[in-house]
């Protein structure tokens, strides 16, 4: 068993900040995505801030952003359709709510999976979009 004499020796050097490590920009990336869960801001404030210091979370984060709004605007304008058919059948067209629910769901899984594989460092591409920005880099 070592004895101690001067506590202060046994502290580890401290480091000058590096530069944003790979699992940093793995964990912005997922929380790009994963801002689905919450607003559509949380991708753009991603994407703002870190779009100059790593290309992968630029991407990332510029996808999560697209992704979002398009879920969004498709999202409210379905929901308005739906709506508007439940008011003109009386109260029948109601039902397409459900479906509607799904497809949200759907789309909110879809974002989440997408941050559960940038975090692992995958480079993910949502179907079609992630083709169409990597064309804008």
């Amino acid at each position: 068993m070592e004895t101690v004499t001067n506590p202060e020796q046994k502290t580890a050097p401290t480091a000058a900040p590096a530069a944003q490590s790979a699992s940093d920009d793995q964990l912005m990336a997922a929380l790009a995505h994963a801002g689905i869960l919450i607003t559509v801001i949380v991708a753009l404030i991603i994407w703002l801030t870190q779009k100059d210091k790593s290309k992968y979370v630029e991407y990332q984060a510029k996808q999560a952003l697209v992704y979002q709004l398009v879920v969004a605007v498709g999202m409210t304008i379905a929901w308005v359709i739906v709506f508007v058919i439940g008011i003109i059948t009386l109260g029948i067209g109601f039902i397409l709510f459900i479906p509607m629910m799904i497809v949200g769901a759907a789309a909110v899984l879809y974002g989440l999976y997408a941050a559960w594989e940038t975090y692992q460092g995958k480079d993910f591409k949502y179907y079609m979009l992630g083709d169409m920005l990597a064309k804008t880099k």
